[in-house]
């Protein structure tokens, strides 16, 4: 009797990642009675119609009648003059707050299909952005074990080979133990992005962080050539923020703006505070970017260096939308670029 022999295949890192990934459908859209609205724009009709009479009255009847009483003279027009009185009266308000209402009403569905173009790019985007995150996440954690055992094996050579190889071959080994490295550091890096954040939210001035991040980027800042220029805040610039996630953001924008000046250049970083708003910019007098260029900065992995990831850009707006804050850049090739950021004090 032949035995039925049966063994699932096993799953490719994109099977997995895609097995549970959002399907497009139809998406059910609640509609929401919004009283506020129809009552203001009540309102609003009310008093536009008001003062569309009132214009009626005070500038426009006394011309027209005149204009009327001329063209049709004497006793045997009268019903001619009042209806031509009353029908010019009708049509001018009547007219006037349609026109009025329609181009109010067209100017509303036209801020909210602007808003929902906006909503949908943006729904686009983060679901672009988390897929992606998935599929790197998925690759760094199936690479990052056997590189792991890599690094020891490789260790372990050296140990056992120490003394006994020439100096090229040690060389050799040191650097695919630096390879070796590089790659473990680009996995946790992939991780890292791919990995929610969990904000731990406590008292945390700009001030500081600032300071903080030109402090320790100081020795790559000392080898561009940079002047360093710091206009922060004579006041605290203090919300409540997550230190470390906030420190890292910052550290990824500044580092940009250093790497953008291979030549030398000024780094300009300032903070302030504006209302119930806390906010800093990163400037720099690199070689700036193109309009494409901004507009694909905050993608993952799209970058122009010859090494990196381009995740910085990404890491940070995701970080600082998830404070509730916003990231906006501002550039021009040739002229610099400014990086600043908006976050909320509470």
């Amino acid at each position: 009797m032949e035995t039925a022999f049966y063994r699932e295949l096993p799953m490719s890192v994109f099977s997995k990642v895609f097995q549970n990934a959002p399907r497009s459908g139809v998406i059910s859209v609640k509609r929401v009675f919004n009283p506020r609205l129809i009552i203001l724009f009540t309102a609003l009709t009310v008093v536009l119609t008001a003062i569309v009479i009132i214009a009626w009255e005070q500038v426009l009847r006394p011309p027209y009648y005149r204009w009327v009483e001329r063209n049709y003279p004497g006793t045997e027009n009268a019903n001619n003059r009042d209806k031509l009185e009353q029908r010019g009266e009708h049509f001018f308000i009547s007219m006037t707050v349609d026109l009025i209402v329609v181009g109010m009403l067209l100017a509303i569905v036209d801020r909210e299909q602007r808003r929902l173009a906006a909503a949908n790019e943006q729904l686009a985007h983060s679901e672009k952005v988390a897929t992606l995150g998935r599929v790197a996440a998925q690759v760094a954690h199936e690479v990052r074990n056997p590189l792991a055992g890599l690094l020891l094996y490789s260790e372990h050579l050296k140990s056992k080979l120490d003394g006994k190889l020439s100096n090229g071959d040690a060389q050799l080994v040191d650097k695919i133990i630096d390879t070796i490295n590089h790659l473990t550091a680009t996995t946790e890096q992939i991780l890292n992005f791919a990995r929610p954040v969990m904000l731990a939210p406590k008292r945390v001035d700009l001030n500081g962080v600032a300071r903080d991040v030109v402090q320790l980027l100081s020795t790559e800042i000392s080898a561009h050539d940079i002047e360093t220029r710091l206009e922060l805040d004579s006041s605290p610039v203090a919300g409540m923020l997550d230190e470390a996630s906030i420190h890292a953001a910052t550290l990824n924008l500044v580092l940009n703006a250093v790497q953008a000046m291979s030549s030398g250049g000024h780094l300009t970083i300032a903070t302030g505070m504006t209302g119930e708003k806390l906010w800093m910019e990163i400037r720099d007098t690199g070689s700036g970017m193109s309009p494409d260029q901004i507009k694909q900065i905050f993608e993952p992995f799209n970058t122009t260096k010859s090494r990196g990831l381009g995740l910085g850009m990404p890491y940070a707006q995701k970080i600082v939308h998830q404070h509730g804050g916003q990231i906006v850049v501002e550039s021009r090739p040739g002229r610099g670029t400014q990086v600043r950021i908006e976050l909320p004090a509470k």
